[in-house]
């Protein structure tokens, strides 16, 4: 892959994927579940998503004192992003989630369930797309304004995590903001209070 295909700003010791990559060990029986659409399952990214750097979304390192990754990455609207739209795919390497192909996943922050019902996850640490410069909005803004969800991916024909924005009254704070992710706003998502209770057992068990 050249250089070209790679997003600006795009940290040089991570290898970017333009599709999920997979654990040897991820069973036949968990590569034929990620290929079942349940009926639930209605959101969908579509067969004509280009794959490869997203022209949504910029990596821009953040210089904000005040902001909880300061001096790291976050991702930014490259232009306005209409409520409830498709923003990105999440890809990473697709593990297994139990032990002991899971020790190898318990201190990543960009671990993700992808079906929890076939025990595999999604780990973009060592290996991904833009989404996971995607920062939590704590800290940031008062709420967030895209969601993980679980999806189906058209091109593959098998399940994916993806990032989207908040259906409209979801994400705004004022009806002003009502309107999807404005161009140039930081993309932010809750990663919920389950990692962030990790987080605090984590950092009580070094001190």
């Amino acid at each position: 892959m050249g250089r070209g295909a790679i997003p600006k700003n795009w940290p040089s010791s991570v290898p970017y994927l333009s599709q999920p990559s997979f654990a040897p060990h991820v069973t036949k029986a968990q590569r034929e579940s990620l290929g079942i659409r349940s009926p639930d399952l209605t959101t969908a990214i579509p067969s004509n998503f280009a794959r490869g750097p997203c022209p949504l979304v910029r990596i821009i390192v953040i210089s904000d004192p005040s902001h909880p990754a300061n001096g790291q990455a976050g991702l930014f609207a490259a232009r306005h992003l209409e409520p409830g739209s498709l923003i990105l795919p999440y890809y990473g390497l697709v593990h297994s989630s139990t032990p002991p192909y899971s020790l190898a996943h318990d201190k990543s922050d960009y671990d993700l369930w992808l079906n929890k019902e076939a025990d595999v996850a999604v780990d973009a640490e060592k290996a991904g797309n833009e989404a996971r410069f995607v920062n939590d909005y704590r800290g940031v803004r008062e709420r967030p304004n895209a969601e993980f969800r679980q999806c189906w991916d058209a091109r593959s024909g098998q399940q994916c995590m993806a990032v989207f924005v908040l259906p409209a009254g979801k994400n705004a704070p004022t009806k002003a903001s009502a309107g999807g992710i404005a161009k140039g706003a930081e993309i932010l998502v809750s990663y919920g209070k389950g990692f962030w209770s990790k987080r605090r057992e984590e950092h009580e068990e070094t001190v």
